[in-house]
């Protein structure tokens, strides 16, 4: 293994801890890849994210899917594969079940910009009715959506971003759960207040923006 694999499965341990720590995921829920070369880091099938370790992550290739190392890797693995072969600028995949994005859109609510960091970060978002997970159909269904997409929104299933780096594709989804609670208490007090075309426009356009952009694509 060369240092800069071993490298990229400590950072996968990292963030994966991150999203068990916040909530994205319950258990053995949820997945996590990262591409490097002609290879895929991805996490096991059956493991929750806190007890894995650097050794743990499961390397498979990207020409035709086989393992290279490891054990069995996630049952959603089709789902990353796919994703990478549709996308180069792609490196990082997440799949979590975060709580108030899953409310929102199973009650039949939709996630609305609301707060900057929204626009800045998840300006594209598709979303998917309900497919059996853990399917070619599913994988199939979600390398669409990413042709025009940087979020998916999977009905009564989850939530999946990409990013260049582990920590874009992480911020993504944890903005996204962030914007799934904000939609939800605004409901409760009335019409919730969204930006306008204009105000999105701005706020894309701001030198911080772009600056924290460049930041976070560099995974800095």
């Amino acid at each position: 293994m060369n240092r800069e694999e071993k490298e990229l499965r400590e950072e996968l341990v990292t963030y994966g801890r991150r999203i068990f720590a916040k909530g994205l995921v319950v258990g053995p829920g949820g997945n996590l890849s990262a591409r490097r070369g002609d290879y895929m880091l991805i996490s096991p099938s059956g493991l929750s994210f806190d007890e894995l370790t650097p050794q743990d992550y499961v390397k498979v290739s990207l020409h035709d899917g086989k393992v290279l190392s490891g054990g069995k890797p996630s049952s959603e693995f089709l789902m990353h594969w796919f994703v990478y072969r549709e996308r180069q600028d792609v490196n990082v995949v997440v799949h979590v079940h975060p709580p108030f994005v899953l409310g929102v859109i199973g009650g039949g609510g939709s996630i609305q910009p609301l707060f900057p960091d929204f626009i800045a970060y998840l300006s594209r978002v598709a979303l998917l009715d309900y497919i059996t997970p853990c399917t070619e159909a599913l994988a199939r269904a979600v390398c669409r959506a990413v042709q025009s997409a940087d979020a998916v929104l999977l009905l009564a299933h989850g939530l999946v971003t990409v990013g260049s780096t582990l920590k874009e594709a992480y911020y993504r989804a944890e903005i996204m759960e962030e914007a799934a609670k904000i939609n939800a208490i605004t409901r409760l007090f009335g019409s919730p207040r969204v930006l306008s075309d204009e105000e999105c426009t701005a706020i894309l356009h701001l030198d911080a923006e772009r600056y924290r952009q460049e930041l976070v694509k560099r995974g800095v």
